[in-house]
């Protein structure tokens, strides 16, 4: 058994506070550079959308894009839009759609389908159904 010095433990626990803090940094700077501001609060209450817990099986791939990009729920604020409390960068989509430009190069249209109902498309052609949540 070998026994470490206080010395040995102490610059371990700087080593993984550092890399912390360069995690923590980076993180900070994704949320900055990906469009959004990281900082800002939507200037209002907007319609809370959020994956169609009802969606099958075929949806899982559009479902598993939507939370790896952040967009499992979205808040819309008239033509704007945030996954969390980032701003997304938004434009005029096909057939009364809204654009989503995402920090990864792919689009994503969100499109009215019905009462309360839109589908979220991909550029990659993954879809998943959303719905307006209910105010509680």
């Amino acid at each position: 058994m070998v026994k470490r010095s206080f010395a040995g433990r102490a610059e371990s626990a700087a080593s993984i506070f550092l890399i912390l803090l360069v995690m923590i940094a980076a993180s900070i700077t994704g949320c900055i550079e990906s469009g959004g501001s990281g900082s800002q609060v939507p200037p209002r209450a907007g319609d809370v959308w959020e994956i169609d817990p009802d969606a099958g099986r075929p949806s899982q791939p559009g479902a598993v894009l939507a939370y790896v990009n952040g967009l499992h729920v979205i808040v819309l604020d008239g033509g704007d839009a945030y996954a969390g409390m980032t701003a997304m960068k938004t434009g005029p989509g096909p057939n009364g759609g809204l654009s989503i430009k995402l920090s990864n190069g792919l689009e994503a249209v969100l499109t009215p389908s019905g009462e309360g109902r839109a589908d979220l498309r991909f550029s990659t052609g993954e879809s998943i159904g959303m719905r307006k949540r209910v105010s509680r």
